[in-house]
């Protein structure tokens, strides 16, 4: 199936009654994530993930799946988190791209977005703690 003049996906799934549109759409975001917990190539999102044969290929990759498949790895931020700590690397830019304090010399996980006059933090509990925000 693939989208064409005679119907689009939207209008597909508009003839869907609610409880269907939501299963389906739970159904496709946990395949997703699965998917990002254990990356692997497009393919084998939509044949050893989603269950489809060739058929499903060309409707998937005009539908944008190829985007989000080959790249896509939910474990990098957490494997970027490790390094940092482990190396105690102290780049500002680098700890707030992986989540974690802005304080010097903490690596632990950041909790606490603010604004402050010199622009907007994130910290740890505890640095937010001393900071006197609780």
């Amino acid at each position: 199936m693939s989208e064409s003049d005679d119907f689009t996906y939207e209008e597909l799934v508009e003839k869907c009654d609610p409880d269907t549109k939501l299963a389906v759409a739970a159904w496709t975001v946990s395949k997703i994530v699965e998917h990002g917990r254990n990356p692997g190539s497009f393919r084998h999102l939509i044949y050893g993930l989603m269950g489809f044969g060739p058929e499903a290929y060309v409707p998937m990759y005009y539908a944008g799946a190829m985007n989000i498949t080959n790249e896509f790895d939910l474990n990098s931020r957490d494997n970027l988190k490790e390094v940092i700590r482990d190396e105690k690397i102290e780049n500002t830019k680098l700890k707030k791209f992986a989540g974690l304090c802005d304080e010097p010399n903490c690596f632990e996980s950041a909790s606490c977005g603010f604004p402050t006059d010199s622009g907007y933090r994130w910290t740890c509990f505890e640095h937010s703690k001393s900071l006197g925000l609780f």
